[in-house]
């Protein structure tokens, strides 16, 4: 043995890269690695990966923030133009009084055609 102490760590090396579906076979034996080198380049590549599926989060998080401010700014669009036409409506039957369309008299809980 060396003077140097040996760190051993048991960890999963993915020999490909993860898939959607679920797996059919057996997954293989963790491999133990003992060099702390390779143990450091495990631990990078996961963390790599990590941050590769956070930054595909954080850009799919926003993408999703900013179509919902378009749509939240073309609802009150939407909704102005609902409340102009109600107050337009409402003013022409306050001009046109108990008259209908074509000046026939419409009952106030009758629609008018």
């Amino acid at each position: 043995m060396s003077e140097q102490e040996q760190t051993t760590a048991v960890v999963d090396v993915p020999m490909a890269p993860p898939t959607m579906e679920p797996p059919t076979v057996q997954r293989p034996q963790p491999q133990t690695i003992s060099d702390p080198r390779q143990i450091a380049a495990v631990v990078m590549a996961r963390m790599n990966l990590i941050n590769t599926k956070k930054d595909e989060l954080t850009i799919a998080i926003k993408g999703l923030m900013d179509l919902t401010q378009q749509l939240v700014q073309a609802y009150a669009g939407q909704m102005q133009v609902i409340e102009q036409l109600a107050a337009r409506l409402k003013a022409m039957e306050e001009t046109n009084g108990a008259k209908g369309v074509n000046g026939l008299a419409v009952a106030p809980s009758m629609p008018s055609a």
